[in-house]
């Protein structure tokens, strides 16, 4: 019987979290067999979409441990860096579009961690602040990825993280440029 066999008769059979237990064992299956791949052409995009889909894994655990998702912190880290925003700057900052803006603004409003009113130049602008609740869990989720992010770069002498770091940055400007 295989691994991933193995694994399946463990799962759960009803509910959210037997859909999520299945979720990550199809993940784990999946990252299991990517990491023996190495394609012949186009490398470095391969490397870079593996390390985002790796990263992204426990920036969301890191996140659900604080009930929020990427999409939710990254507003959340936009307001507090602006102090104040429109749902269609927002958008923009997150990389978005404005439709699936309206619900990240929803469920962070449900949660309390956002306020919206009337921007004081009138017209249907609503403007979005973060509230005291909003900032605390922005906080709380910033220090729990940075913590992630120390432990990944321990893996790196400083020369290395130096040096990865420059040419992430090139590599994003020559992209931005195409």
């Amino acid at each position: 019987m295989s691994t991933a066999t193995k694994n399946q008769a463990l799962l759960p059979t009803g509910g959210r979290s037997a859909r999520r237990a299945r979720q990550v064992a199809e993940a784990e299956a999946v990252r299991a067999a990517e990491a023996s791949y190495k394609p012949k052409d186009g490398y470095t995009s391969w490397l870079l979409t593996r390390c985002n889909r790796e990263l992204g894994r426990h920036v969301d655990r890191v996140l659900d441990e604080v009930d929020l998702t990427e999409a939710q912190y990254g507003v959340l880290q936009a307001l507090v860096h602006l102090k104040s925003a429109s749902s269609a700057t927002l958008a923009r900052s997150v990389s978005v579009t404005p439709q699936a803006m309206v619900g990240l603004v929803a469920a962070l409003e449900r949660k309390g961690y956002i306020t919206r009113t009337s921007h004081p130049g009138g017209g249907r602008v609503i403007t979005t602040t973060v509230t005291p609740l909003g900032q605390e869990a922005f906080d709380t989720a910033k220090k729990r990825v940075r913590a992630l992010e120390r432990s990944v770069r321990k893996s790196l002498t400083e020369e290395e993280y130096s040096a990865v770091v420059d040419h992430l940055e090139k590599l994003s400007n020559a992209l931005s440029e195409l």
